[in-house]
């Protein structure tokens, strides 16, 4: 048994896209019991792929203290679509599990109504002040790597963002310049508010690999990844083929119900001939 649990852990860990595809199928009692004892790293891994309303099932059965520590490893938009999914007893309970950094990016990240740029952006991307130099900002960036995106946006003292400067021209730049000095003003940013198809549209993807986002006042409060606008545009797509095919269905049902029709009349006709009365043999 050690060996296959071995095994199993190494197969979520390598091929976690496949394993959620193989186990999505189980009865989420199953589900749960089956990633019950995954490695955080693996579990983790797992719940990028697995649909939110199957991981939130199969995670109803496991104690929040036991799932907590996953949703910290999890991308924090995955993890509060997963989240939202839940009922609001076992989602309150996991979120209190969390340690502090992560509970307080995955409560920001559900005030906002699904979908919407402030549900789907990282609450927790690095921001530096306009008065910070280049050699701080460096130095920020070696401190939390996993806060750093693509770029480093700068914000005014009110939190306000005022522009972005990517990591190249920070590492090429003379260590007491200052950010506000080098960065680009001219910031292409989207509303917390911004629904899923201004998101997919936004003209700043033809400029930038992630995106900032601004509550109503400007004030910056995350960014997101243009990996996370590629998935929007994959469960648009699927939405769209699936509402299709129910279209298609109901087509081919109306047309099969005509077809019917016209036989029938047509072999009422031919019986009764067109005045109605039976035909005469002749």
């Amino acid at each position: 048994m050690a060996l296959e649990a071995k095994l199993r852990d190494r197969f979520v860990s390598a091929h976690p896209a496949e394993a959620a595809r193989v186990l999505e199928l189980l009865p989420a009692s199953d589900l749960a019991e089956a990633i019950l004892d995954l490695p955080v790293d693996a579990l983790s891994k797992l719940l990028r792929w697995l649909t939110p309303y199957s991981a939130a099932t199969a995670l109803a059965f496991v104690p929040a203290p036991q799932a907590a520590p996953a949703f910290e490893e999890t991308p924090r938009d995955a993890a509060a679509a997963i989240l939202r999914a839940m009922d609001a007893r076992h989602r309150s309970a996991i979120v209190d599990s969390l340690e502090a950094t992560a509970q307080k990016a995955l409560r920001r990240l559900l005030r906002y109504a699904e979908g919407t740029a402030g549900a789907l952006m990282d609450p927790a991307v690095l921001s530096i002040a306009e008065n910070a130099s280049a050699a701080e900002a460096l130095e920020r960036l070696r401190q939390s790597p996993q806060h750093a995106l693509y770029y480093v946006y700068v914000v005014a003292e009110d939190q306000k963002l005022i522009g972005v400067v990517n990591l190249r021209e920070l590492m090429a730049a003379r260590p007491e310049q200052l950010l506000g000095m080098i960065a680009i003003h001219s910031v292409e940013s989207v509303s917390a508010r911004a629904s899923r198809e201004s998101i997919i549209v936004h003209p700043g993807w033809k400029r930038f690999h992630a995106l900032p986002v601004v509550g109503a006042d400007g004030r910056f409060v995350g960014a997101i990844r243009y990996e996370s606008v590629r998935k929007l545009e994959e469960t648009l797509l699927e939405t769209r083929l699936d509402d299709g095919s129910r279209e298609t269905a109901a087509a081919l049902g109306e047309l099969y119900g005509l077809g019917l029709k016209g036989l029938f009349e047509w072999a009422t006709s031919a019986l009764l001939g067109p005045s109605g009365t039976p035909r005469r043999k002749s």
